[in-house]
């Protein structure tokens, strides 16, 4: 090289310098804004991604909440389709008077109560605390004839008093 070409790049030495800067840093002040988007754009995604995670556990949470709910609701259909209606109970009552009649037990005495609740359900009910007179055999047929009768009753207690005396507890369930 000669002295004159040397002196004229020494003078413009400063400015390669500084368009190598620039080249160095230019790709990292072009690429770190975009970067920094698609951090945000990822993290933003992530977060949708997990709502709609959430979304659809939700919604198969609810359908089979809703599957149970409808289930219940047809078992409560069932159940008061079974029910006698309150109105009904007269009717019961002499259905039972007859039924003891027939087996050959003799009512002494009949108590009723009325609960709205039976075993804390809210199921309103008659309790009904009967003396009866009547041997062994007449009594297993009345029982016999309560158990197969077309509403539900409970027979919470049978107390064999003295002889042939007997004490029964039942519930007669009603709407």
């Amino acid at each position: 090289m000669n002295p004159n070409e040397l002196k004229k790049l020494k003078e413009r030495a400063p400015l390669p310098l500084f368009i190598l800067l620039v080249l160095f840093f230019l790709p990292t002040m072009l690429i770190e804004p975009q970067n920094e988007a698609l951090h945000t754009t990822a993290a933003s995604y992530a977060e949708a991604v997990r709502g709609a995670r959430l979304a659809v556990r939700n919604r198969e949470n609810f359908l089979d909440q809703s599957y149970r709910l409808q289930h219940l609701k047809n078992l409560l259909a069932e159940t008061d389709a079974l029910l006698p209606a309150e109105a009904d109970l007269p009717a019961l009552i002499d259905r039972l008077q007859q039924l003891a009649g027939s087996a050959g037990v003799s009512l002494e005495e009949v108590r009723y109560e009325f609960s709205k609740e039976f075993d804390r359900l809210e199921v309103p009910s008659y309790r009904l605390q009967m003396n009866l007179r009547a041997d062994y055999a007449n009594m297993r047929n009345f029982l016999a004839a309560v158990e197969n009768l077309d509403s539900p009753v409970i027979i919470n207690e049978i107390v064999l008093i003295e002889g042939a005396r007997y004490a029964l507890t039942m519930r007669l369930l009603v709407k």
